[in-house]
């Protein structure tokens, strides 16, 4: 049995059991499509104990389908997701779509150096996971703050208006294409995301921060090692409430305006 087939038969169980995750596409076609999927790999003594994929989504890139073993949880593994994902969205240009040998540098404007492309785009994901949330806070990311932009079409409050409209509408289509093969594949589904859809959050590691290595990752060491407070008080709002935060970082209301 090959890597890529013992790694699609153990994501064909996991993606069964889990509602929140896309459906699986089967042993064969997971093997298959598995090798061309840009996607991260935990080991734990040999075995698979955590996965997770990393796609192109309207100029971002999507942290999505993160998976942890059963077995394996409460062991850090996704905070090493997201460690291994900021350090590929930083520094690969094959997920960036840019030829080999590309540089990437998610600070500056897109341009051509050298007739080397440089690429810019944020690193986001959705969750409405307690323990991926704080994951991500503690990999340096920011829970956006639900609100209404008019300017983009959002009159009511939504952490989902923070992005770029090209960026939305590309999200909205890809939602729209997974939908309608829930509803060919996997029925059962869909009355589960429409009841917690309101409970996905959006969080964003922006290009800004890029070079920014992430916080420690273990919240009893960060709070000896002194971590500032603000960062704190977004672990523990994700991690026991889920709630709202207050977000001050100017970058964050600035990292689009390009557009």
């Amino acid at each position: 049995m090959s890597e890529d087939e013992h790694l699609a038969i153990w994501l064909d169980a996991q993606l069964k059991a889990e509602l929140d995750l896309r459906p699986t596409r089967g042993v064969a076609k997971e093997t298959r499509l598995g090798s061309r999927t840009p996607r991260v790999i935990i080991l734990e003594d040999g075995e698979i104990a955590g996965y997770a994929e990393l796609r192109r989504t309207g100029g971002a890139i999507e942290l999505a389908t993160v998976v942890v073993d059963p077995s394996m949880r409460g062991r850090g593994l996704a905070h090493q997701i997201v460690q291994q994902a900021w350090e590929r969205w930083r520094q690969d240009p094959v997920l960036h779509r840019t030829p080999l040998g590309a540089q990437v540098d998610l600070v500056r404007a897109t341009q051509e150096e050298n007739g080397l492309q440089v690429v810019r785009g944020p690193l986001i994901s959705f969750t409405r996971d307690a323990a991926m949330a704080a994951a991500l806070v503690g990999g340096g990311f920011t829970m956006m703050p639900r609100k209404r932009r008019a300017s983009r079409l959002w009159l009511w409050r939504s952490d989902f208006a923070a992005l770029p409209l090209w960026t939305q509408f590309c999200i909205a289509l890809d939602r729209l294409y997974r939908g309608s093969i829930f509803l060919f594949t996997s029925p059962k589904r869909i009355p589960h995301f429409i009841r917690h859809s309101r409970e996905y959050r959006l969080f964003v590691r922006i290009p800004e921060t890029a070079e920014r290595p992430p916080p420690r990752m273990h919240m009893r060491s960060e709070r000896e090692g002194g971590v500032p407070s603000d960062l704190m008080d977004q672990m523990e709002a994700v991690a026991f409430t889920m709630a709202d935060t207050e977000t001050s970082l100017e970058e964050i209301s600035a990292w689009d305006e390009g557009e």
